[in-house]
């Protein structure tokens, strides 16, 4: 019975040595791995954050590119509508001047013919 529990012992601690003696190595193997991976997912981070600021610099650089657009577009829109308001006025302003001479004229024909009726009537 001895030879038997020393059998299945020494069976027992050739299969516990070797998985102790690989576990200890593959642990060293595992623990590279693991900071291979970090290193790898560090990377690949750096990497996609010089892309999405090469994106969002192409974005900005579109949005200060239609902002000009938009600006001068505005620019030109205001300026013709100045030059419109201003010939509105010099119209309003020949308006006035030419309704002044007919109240003018139209005064001096009512005098004209006030003084008519007055001699019509003496």
């Amino acid at each position: 019975m001895n030879d038997i529990l020393v059998f299945i012992s020494s069976i027992l601690a050739a299969i516990g040595g070797t998985g102790l003696f690989t576990f200890l190595f593959t642990r060293s193997k595992y623990q590279v791995d693991v900071l291979q991976a970090k290193e790898n997912a560090e990377t690949t981070a750096i990497e996609n954050d010089i892309r999405l600021s090469g994106h969002y610099k192409e974005i900005l650089d579109d949005l200060k590119n239609r902002y000009e657009t938009r600006y001068i577009e505005f620019e030109n829109l205001m300026n013709r509508k100045i030059s419109l308001l201003e010939e509105e006025l010099k119209l309003k302003d020949r308006k006035i001047k030419l309704q002044q001479q007919e109240i003018i004229e139209l005064k001096r024909e009512n005098r004209i013919l006030k003084d008519n009726a007055k001699a019509n009537l003496t």
